[in-house]
């Protein structure tokens, strides 16, 4: 099996919102978006404009902005070692999910409870990095046709945690990614609007 090594590397920035939506817009039918620039592509505004407005399972919200974005891939689960399996070495049989957290910084409260409702649903995430590119996942890790949004487990949204006087109040947000969640992530550059400042709900 050929190990394709692409001469242009990938690397997404810093995290700074997300795009939330449901998996699935009806039973058995999953939220799915283009992939280029042509009509309801992901990387134009006006695919995204009917999503904001809707009122059904399709309706994509975006979040406040993030600070302190983490992310902490899963590490191998193993058995053995020891006398347990041969030569003493631990036989690799899964992997962790990924666990990322961040900080949403002197929001209003109103904004904080409505995403808690989130919490309840079978969500998943676009990212936005600070470039107004957006992250998700796709049919193919090569040459994508169609992207979903990234399947996030345990979201969770914490109460205020107040500052003082030397930081700011904030609430933390936290989800794990299911293990191999990156396998078919692509990014798309948007080609007339930045995805951080026009993703507005209408």
């Amino acid at each position: 099996m050929d190990v394709p090594i692409d001469s242009c590397p990938q690397s997404f920035g810093q995290i700074q919102k997300v795009i939330f939506q449901r998996m699935f817009s009806a039973a058995g039918v999953k939220n799915t978006i283009a992939a280029g620039s042509g009509i309801a592509g992901i990387e134009v505004l006006a695919s995204w404009t009917p999503l904001l407005a809707a009122a059904d399972g399709t309706k994509v919200v975006q979040s406040p902005y993030l600070t302190a974005p983490t992310s902490e891939p899963g590490a191998p689960r193993t058995y053995g070692g020891g006398n347990e399996t041969l030569g003493g070495i631990e036989i690799i049989i899964g992997r962790e999910p990924t666990t990322f957290t961040a900080n949403i910084l002197r929001q209003h409260q109103k904004t904080i409870k409505a995403l808690k409702d989130y919490q309840c649903e079978e969500i998943g995430v676009y990212l936005v990095d600070e470039y107004g590119r957006i992250g998700g996942d796709s049919d193919d890790a090569t040459t994508p046709t169609t992207f979903y949004p990234i399947p996030v487990s345990a979201l969770f949204i914490g109460d205020k945690a107040f500052g003082g006087i030397e930081s700011p109040d904030m609430n933390g947000i936290q989800w794990s990614f299911l293990p191999n969640w990156s396998d078919n992530f692509n990014i798309a550059t948007p080609s007339d609007f930045n995805a951080l400042t026009a993703l507005v709900t209408p």
